[in-house]
C-alpha cells in the first residue's frame, strides 16, 4: 500500500518540477521504478537546470522511495544524475 502512495506522490512531485520549471521539461520518462529520465527542452543545460532544481527540490518531496532523475538535453548527449531521498532509509 505504501508502494502505491509513493508512486502517486512520485507522479505529483514530477507535475511540481514541471510547473516550478515552466518551458523547461519536454517530458518524462519512467525506465524503471525509481529511475526517471527527464528530458529537457531544446537550448535547456542540464547542469544549470539541476542547480537551480537541486536547491529548492527538498521542498517538494512527500514521499519516502529513494529514486534518481536523469537530466537529458535535447542532444541526448549530456544528461546529470541527481538522486532524491537516496538517503532516507539511513535517518530514519
Amino acid at each position: 500500500m505504501d508502494t502505491l502512495k509513493d508512486e502517486k506522490k512520485i507522479k505529483a512531485f514530477l507535475n511540481k518540477i514541471k510547473s516550478k520549471w515552466p518551458g523547461q521539461i519536454e517530458r518524462f520518462e519512467f525506465k524503471t521504478a525509481t529511475v526517471i529520465y527527464v528530458y529537457l527542452k531544446e537550448g535547456i543545460s542540464s547542469i544549470d537546470f539541476l542547480g537551480s532544481l537541486s536547491r529548492k527540490v527538498e521542498k517538494l518531496v512527500d514521499f519516502t522511495r529513494p529514486i534518481i532523475l536523469y537530466h537529458i538535453e535535447h542532444n541526448g548527449m549530456n544528461f546529470r544524475s541527481h538522486p532524491i531521498n537516496w538517503y532516507s532509509s539511513l535517518r530514519s
